[in-house]
């Protein structure tokens, strides 16, 4: 699992990557600010350590939304003395907190209760405005064809992506099923079948004669 280390305390900093070493994981990142933080998000990083309060005022629960939108799973280092800004952090949603001083035990428990967690949830990379970007496969309600390009109907809204459906599906889990071959869809979200056609929620999507015997056996 790669990590990156965003802690203004040198000593700290490097304690806690000889830790990550030690115990298999990657440090791909050291930053000291915000700004070398958003810098490490390049080198596409699983999760955050991510100190709350850093050197010339910045503040990781402000850079924690950047990583809750980006869905980059952060834990915080907090000392002893910041119970009241934890409960500000908090809602910022960490994946959990380390105590300074901490032991490599505290910190070792803490990654693998994200790297479970991770292993659990189910991502695909995407394109974005903004950049490269992770998306839940939970949230993918079914995939459709159009021509190089495919459109992703998610929960909240449409993506497309410059993607022929073929090459998105092998990217996919096996939550996902071909019924058609314009459409694939997530298995998890269809509410009923006919003999030719599945539905997720209202929409009706066709299923092709070729793929009706995988369809038949699902819900």
């Amino acid at each position: 699992m790669k990590v990156a280390i965003v802690e203004d305390e040198i000593i700290v900093a490097d304690h806690l990557e000889n830790i990550l070493l030690k115990n298999g994981y990657k440090p791909v990142a050291l930053a000291e600010n915000i700004v070398e933080a958003n810098e490490a998000i390049a080198q596409k990083p699983d999760l955050f350590l991510l100190d709350i309060r850093l050197s010339n005022d910045d503040n990781g629960i402000d850079f924690a939304a950047t990583l809750s939108e980006k869905k980059i799973p952060f834990i915080y280092i907090t000392a002893n003395n910041e119970m009241e800004v934890m409960k500000v952090a908090i809602q910022t949603k960490p994946e959990t907190y380390i105590t300074k001083p901490f032991k490599e035990g505290d910190v070792i428990a803490a990654l693998e209760l994200v790297k479970l967690k991770l292993n659990s949830v189910k991502f695909i990379n995407i394109l974005t405005k903004k950049g490269e970007e992770r998306l839940l496969e939970s949230d993918i309600r079914y995939c459709e064809a159009d021509g190089v390009y495919t459109m992703i109907h998610t929960i909240k809204n449409e993506i497309i992506q410059r993607i022929k459906l073929k090459d998105l599906e092998v990217k996919l889990s096996d939550d996902f099923i071909r019924v058609h071959r314009s459409y694939v869809v997530n298995k998890t979200k269809i509410s009923s079948k006919k003999a030719s056609s599945v539905y997720i929620e209202n929409v009706e999507i066709p299923v092709s004669r070729s793929y009706k015997k995988d369809v038949s056996e699902l819900i």
